[in-house]
């Protein structure tokens, strides 16, 4: 120290920064590096299943009655059951479906289109521009546009002639069955 000058070496870190009373992340971590989030379903949003009886299997384990989060596997072979971000089971799908005009909808790059998905495009495009127009005075404000609504359908039930239950995914036009035995 020169004259009472002190070198930012010598600075206290409360003098650089105000001290809060409690740590922001007790833990160190910040959420997304948690890995419940880190390796989490790609969104929130999935449909909603009731399961209104205990289900059980072979080797004792079961699933409580509530309110699940059902999400299907990247891969399309798995369907998720999670409860508040934790997985509580994995169910192998044996039956997927994707509605066809859609799928066409998607992946069709170059092809004679009829008038009638002409005047589609036409409308999406119309849609897409206004949407933009949405989004770029959202980001003028930092608020985030609401989404475009998907439909999301996820059921359950009891096969008594297989002895075993049918959970049924639906969300957008992809559509996925599976198993849990009992």
């Amino acid at each position: 120290m020169i004259d009472g000058i002190i070198t930012p070496a010598l600075r206290d870190i409360d003098y650089l920064t105000p001290a809060a009373p409690y740590p922001v992340t007790p833990s160190g971590l910040t959420v997304h590096q948690n890995p419940i989030y880190r390796y989490s379903i790609p969104t929130d949003e999935q449909p909603t299943l009731l399961i209104a009886d205990y289900i059980t299997d072979h080797n004792g384990n079961f699933i409580v009655p509530g309110y699940y989060q059902l999400a299907l596997s990247d891969d399309r072979e798995f369907l998720y059951l999670i409860e508040s971000k934790d997985l509580k089971a994995v169910i192998p799908v044996f039956k997927i479906a994707e509605n066809e005009r859609e799928v066409r909808k998607m992946y069709a790059k170059t092809k004679e289109l009829t008038k009638e998905e002409k005047k589609e495009r036409a409308k999406k495009k119309r849609k897409d521009k206004i949407q933009e127009v949405i989004n770029k005075k959202y980001a003028k404000t930092g608020a985030t546009p609401p989404q475009e609504y998907i439909h999301m359908q996820a059921t359950i039930e009891y096969v008594k002639d297989g002895g075993y239950y049918l959970i049924m995914y639906e969300r957008g036009f992809i559509r996925a069955w599976g198993a849990i035995k009992r």
